[in-house]
């Protein structure tokens, strides 16, 4: 991994205070689920994606991971494969885009509907404009995920399956947290660039290339059939050793080009006419956004306690979680 290590500084105060907030919404209300929670170490990962970030900022970070894998955990039982269903969940979160939510809506909606309001503030509308588009594809995503599921059609290939995991797997929701939590916003032509296009699904990519291969013995044990490592098997016939060393040289080729396209990127903002400010914010983006997002997937996923062999829901917990879904 060529990118450093790197995490906030305030990791110890949000790992001793993170389950406040899920508990003051009712989105942790037992025991067993503080405990799942703290295996997971949700703080860490908040630490590594926004190593910049303190206070107010570190903690709305640590808010949207919560939201991010209580919300997932949703799709693990029978919702995950009734695309009906997944629709009427996802339609009451997005529903939160838009305006105050009623009180009926379910826990997790409003979890949400906390996260996205303080995360526009202080931002522009049209950041925010750009960032509700985000949420919108990422949460369609799962209505997708779940008519496949429902069909028992998984993905025939790596490109098909790419084409939506890149939505689920909830990375550019993440990336653009970071403008929020740095309190910048990149200059919008940036986006327009083929080189940074490139260097964002890259850095996408191997967050969930890298995810997948964690996740695997969990997903294989619940019948998951959506995988990159068993989508490959499927596409190429090989067995899964082969499958995941393909994909780590997958993860190294991606990541030699992210270091080439980063020579570019001076000649970007020349072309762009970026000032010295926005060049600043330009790099930020890099640094604390695209880059973070690499090294700090990269090295959660090897401390967390959700892919361990020992994380599984516990007898009662799914109707738990169905209760944030209700």
């Amino acid at each position: 991994m060529p990118i450093p290590s790197r995490r906030s500084r305030d990791y110890p105060r949000t790992s001793a205070h993170h389950l406040a907030w899920p508990r003051a919404l009712g989105l942790i209300t037992s025991e067993a689920a503080e405990q799942r929670h703290r295996q997971a170490d949700y703080a860490d990962l908040a630490a590594r994606f926004y190593p910049s970030a303190t206070g107010p900022d570190a903690d709305l970070g640590v808010d949207l991971m919560t939201f991010f894998f209580l919300f997932d955990d949703l799709f693990d039982g029978p919702r995950g494969e009734d695309p009906k269903a997944a629709r009427a969940l996802t339609d009451a979160v997005a529903a939160a885009l838009d305006g105050p939510l009623p009180a009926d809506t379910p826990v997790i909606a409003h979890g949400f509907s906390d996260v996205w309001r303080r995360t526009r503030q202080g931002m522009s509308p049209a950041w925010c404009a750009r960032a509700a588009r985000t949420w919108r594809g990422y949460l369609a995503s799962y209505v997708d995920e779940a008519a496949s599921r429902h069909r028992h059609a998984p993905c025939a290939s790596m490109a098909e399956y790419l084409a939506m995991r890149r939505h689920t797997i909830g990375a550019q929701p993440t990336v653009d947290l970071a403008e929020r939590v740095g309190h910048y916003e990149v200059h919008q032509g940036l986006f327009d660039s083929a080189v940074i296009a490139a260097m964002l699904r890259i850095a996408i990519d191997t967050n969930l290339i890298d995810n997948d291969i964690a996740s695997l013995e969990k997903e294989e044990a619940r019948g998951e059939q959506n995988n990159i490592v068993l989508v490959l098997q499927r596409e190429k016939g090989w067995s899964a050793p082969r499958c995941i060393t393909h994909l780590q040289e997958e993860v190294r080729t991606r990541l030699e080009q992210f270091l080439m396209l980063e020579n570019c990127l001076p000649k970007v903002y020349d072309s762009y006419g970026l000032s010295a400010a926005e060049r600043t914010t330009a790099d930020a983006y890099l640094n604390d956004g695209l880059r973070a997002l690499i090294r700090g997937a990269y090295d959660w996923h090897r401390r967390s306690g959700r892919y361990s062999p020992e994380y599984a829901i516990p007898a009662g917990h799914l109707g738990y979680l169905e209760e944030l879904g209700a």
